[in-house]
């Protein structure tokens, strides 16, 4: 075999790793829709608009991998300079600062609510701007009390106070300052993902510091003039960061371009999304080595790999991206980054006169860099096997298949099957669409194509619906008359049915609750004791792959039949809607912030709902069966008290119900001790101190 012939295998083998590594054609794109379509969700309920960002959204999963969260404020204006033309003198708002008081421009001109800033460069670096206030809306957002500072005559925003006001004020989720950004460990959010929420300002236009990005000459059309006006359209935002270099860091703002990367990513083909893919898991290979290397942590980060991708993609052309060059390519980026760390110049792909490496890479630490670098460089294919944080490296899975492990690379139809599958039914629950979204639900559910489309934007709609239900459930309560009561009810439950009928829980597990809540205990028993046989005689099949596999894929089933008979997932209460939740766990609602749901595991819910069916119908026999029953659910090491502290509240309120005061204590004392998540809103201290003192 020629040594061009042994690259050329080689590099197909990479391909597929990477195929089944970052994600197949498939799987990435059912990833970025499940994404998206929550993006929409969340942005048809909110004032505020969120963009998601990260690996995840652009339909990357690996060890490491983060969601990003951009929140954008609604009802504020930002102009570039040449679009201002000035506002005519107007009445005034004082707002009280530390050391001052600063008067504010308001309309005089109608009761508009929207807040003007304008975007200012005078003595900034490219790529970094200052905020001034032009004039605030008559319903301003309390952050401007925070951080609005006076310089040189004229109101600007602090982008330091701005980004700590969302960390310090406007946080649900404990969570730490990181630049712009406040930051939620995975084992602190619902996602399952390390989270990063930046809040931003946006600007509609198009900045001017960007304009050579548009005109430049490009050899090889990527990206071509349509994406280009898309993405001009998109505009800009402002994130609350700015140039450390500057004596004046802490007023700039930096120029962020979020959603216009998104749409450049996705207009990568799959083999140059592979190798960005193969790129940032490089980086994550050697970051430790860098930090010792250089002394500290992100000099090299995801951002300047994702910059490196849009140069080499933009200055090649498209035949070049080919299974058979995947190396070469991948090393071509790694040139790409080893000149600019030689010139000391990493250009901002949009900006170009914005050197990201300015203040970073310099003098010493250049050359550290510049060293390893080409280390890495010269070991060739062996680079693929650096680092140990995600194992075995990429390099050590590559040898394997080329001595004939060859199951890796090429799954079977019946593995993609259950992968995609796997995909879809553990993200799909993340969000709860409202009554906000189901128009447009509605809307995607009658245009959707493909079965996969079909079958997400169905479970969100009936989703939708049974939350309404929830919804109507609650006015039953305030209707005069009894025929008044039974209409609402009547409606709340055939809301409700369409996702019962779905999955198990949390829909058969809602419309349970609805009867118990209307007294009828019979059907309530009957549907959670089909749940505990469900999982006491399948156990959790969407955990156990091989199973699921073996059961449910190259049978032709689909998605919704799968769906049906594997999914699993909590029940979900708001804090806003008492009337619907069990009474007993109202101590634990009032505790959650608006914003967040109590999360309750489907079999100790189940559990507990018999207890409490029993209890009401004075069944001592069966209340005792379900009471030890949730004692031994409480060691189940998925559902258990092992993951979810919520379950030893669920048994000790069982424990008072009886009279058993000192084991009640005993697990209330033990919640504090279980997994972090929702822990600030776990109100076992409050239930041990009313006890202690009852």
């Amino acid at each position: 075999m020629s040594d061009q012939d042994e690259q050329y295998e080689k590099s197909w083998i990479l391909h597929h790793i990477l195929d089944r590594y970052i994600g197949s054609r498939e799987m990435v794109a059912t990833r970025r829709k499940l994404r998206l379509i929550q993006e929409q969700i969340r942005n048809c309920e909110q004032k505020g608009k969120k963009c998601l960002t990260g690996s995840s959204v652009e339909g990357m999963e690996m060890e490491g991998s983060d969601m990003d969260v951009m929140y954008i404020m609604s009802d504020v204006i930002v102009i570039c300079p040449d679009q201002y033309t000035g506002i005519p003198p107007n009445n005034f708002v004082e707002i009280v600062c530390p050391d001052q008081i600063i008067r504010i421009p308001v309309p005089c001109f109608g009761d508009t609510d929207e807040t003007v800033l304008i975007m200012r460069d005078t003595d900034c670096r490219p790529g970094y701007v200052t905020v001034e206030l032009i004039e605030l809306g008559q319903s301003y957002y309390k952050v401007f009390d925070h951080c609005i500072e006076h310089l040189r005559d004229v109101n600007v925003l602090s982008s330091e106070k701005y980004a700590r006001y969302f960390v310090d004020f406007r946080s649900v989720t404990p969570m730490a300052a990181n630049g712009p950004a406040a930051t939620a460990t995975k084992e602190e959010t619902s996602f399952g993902l390390d989270i990063d929420r930046v809040s931003s300002l946006r600007c509609s236009s198009w900045p001017r510091e960007a304009n050579e990005w548009v005109s430049r000459p490009r050899l090889y059309e990527w990206p071509d003039e349509g994406l280009r006006s898309q993405v001009v359209l998109c505009g800009c935002y402002l994130v609350p960061v700015g140039d450390k270099t500057s004596d004046y860091s802490h007023l700039q703002w930096r120029i962020s371009f979020t959603t216009a990367e998104r749409k450049l990513i996705y207009s990568l083909t799959h083999t140059q999304f592979l190798i960005y893919g193969l790129f940032k898991y490089f980086l994550k290979q050697i970051a430790n080595s860098l930090e010792q290397i250089m002394g500290k942590a992100g000099i090299i980060s995801s951002y300047i790999i994702k910059t490196v991708i849009f140069h080499a993609v933009e200055s090649t052309p498209v035949s070049l991206w080919q299974e058979k060059n995947t190396f070469f390519c991948f090393m071509l980026c790694l040139k790409i980054l080893i000149a600019w760390v030689k010139a000391g110049h990493c250009p901002n792909y949009f900006i170009s006169s914005n050197n990201m490496f300015h203040g970073k890479v310099c003098d010493e630490n250049q050359q550290k860099l510049l060293r390893f670098l080409i280390e890495l460089h010269d070991m060739k294919w062996e680079c693929l096997s650096v680092g140990t944080f995600i194992q075995p490296s990429i390099g050590t899975l590559l040898n394997r298949v080329r001595n004939g492990h060859l199951d890796y690379v090429l799954p079977t139809p019946k593995q993609s099957e259950m992968e995609i599958d796997s995909q879809i039914f553990h993200n799909i629950n993340s969000i709860i669409p409202k009554s906000a979204s189901l128009p447009m639900l509605t809307g995607l559910l009658s245009k959707s194509t493909s079965d996969i489309d079909e079958f997400i934007d169905y479970i969100y709609t009936a989703t939708a619906l049974s939350f309404i239900g929830v919804d109507t459930f609650e006015k039953h309560v305030a209707a005069k008359g009894n025929k008044e009561k039974y209409k609402f009810l009547r409606k709340s439950k055939n809301l409700m049915k369409p996702f019962s009928s779905v999955c198990t829980s949390p829909g058969l597990l809602m419309l349970a609750i609805f009867y118990y809540q209307t007294g009828n205990y019979s059907e309530t028993l009957e549907i959670c004791g089909l749940v505990s046989k469900i999982y006491f005689d399948k156990g959790s099949i969407l955990e156990d792959k091989d199973r699921y596999e073996h059961l449910y894929c190259g049978r032709g089933y689909t998605l919704l039949h799968k769906f049906q008979e594997v999914y699993v997932s909590s029940i979900k209460f708001k804090p806003n809607r008492l009337k619907f939740c069990p009474s007993q766990l109202h101590i634990e609602l009032r505790k959650r912030h608006e914003r967040n749901l109590l999360l309750i595991p489907p079999l100790p819910f189940a559990v507990f709902l018999s207890f409490l069916c029993y209890h009401e119908l004075g069944d001592n026999i069966g209340r005792s069966a379900s009471l030890r029953n949730l004692r031994a659910v409480k060691y189940d090491e998925e559902q258990g008290g092992r993951k979810h502290w919520i379950v030893h509240n669920l048994l000790g309120i069982c424990y008072e119900m009886v009279g058993d005061t000192h084991r009640a204590l005993r697990e209330y004392t033990d919640s504090p001790c279980g997994p972090n998540f929702g822990q600030n809103e776990n109100p076992a201290k409050e239930r041990i101190e009313r006890l202690q003192h009852s």
